[in-house]
């Protein structure tokens, strides 16, 4: 899941860092150094949660159904930093109302910097969270994008 958001702010060119184990250490592998991530020194899990959450505006959890302990754990390390999260249960919304849920929480909490987090459903690309956070993270980057260069969303045209 943070891999498929790592890889989509690449693939956006847009800048992205974080914190992982040390020595690039993931449940695939080793992070290659594409990734613009820092070596955690403690090893916890929940030392790492902390430092991407507390190194980000908001965070967002992405879930298959009910959150799981270690999205648990992020909520509560989310409300004991008084960061702003958003939870998604993937399977009760479409793609579109998941990315236009996103860019409203956004602009309630004034979010630019977003940790994505999640469930897991298999390892790296090919598997159903990967593909549906890469689209999600598109589509809340497209639309932001167009704001940039003086274009208006879809939804708040006005008709004459």
């Amino acid at each position: 899941m943070e891999l498929a958001a790592l890889d989509a702010a690449i693939r956006l060119d847009i800048p992205h860092e974080g914190w992982c184990y040390r020595n690039r250490k993931t449940d695939g592998g080793v992070l290659p150094e594409r990734y613009n991530v820092r070596e955690i020194k403690n090893p916890s899990y929940f030392e790492r949660l902390k430092k991407n959450i507390i190194d980000s505006d908001g965070t967002v959890v992405l879930t298959y159904g009910q959150l799981a302990v270690g999205s648990k754990a992020v909520k509560d390390l989310a409300d004991k930093h008084n960061k702003p999260l958003l939870n998604v249960n993937l399977g009760e919304r479409s793609l579109n109302h998941t990315v236009s849920l996103i860019r409203e929480w956004m602009t309630n909490h004034e979010i630019d910097t977003i940790y994505f987090t999640g469930s897991k459903t298999g390892r790296g690309r090919g598997n159903k969270i990967y593909d549906v956070v890469i689209q999600i993270i598109e589509g809340v980057c497209g639309v932001t994008r167009e704001k940039f260069f003086g274009f208006q969303e879809e939804d708040a045209k006005t008709t004459s």
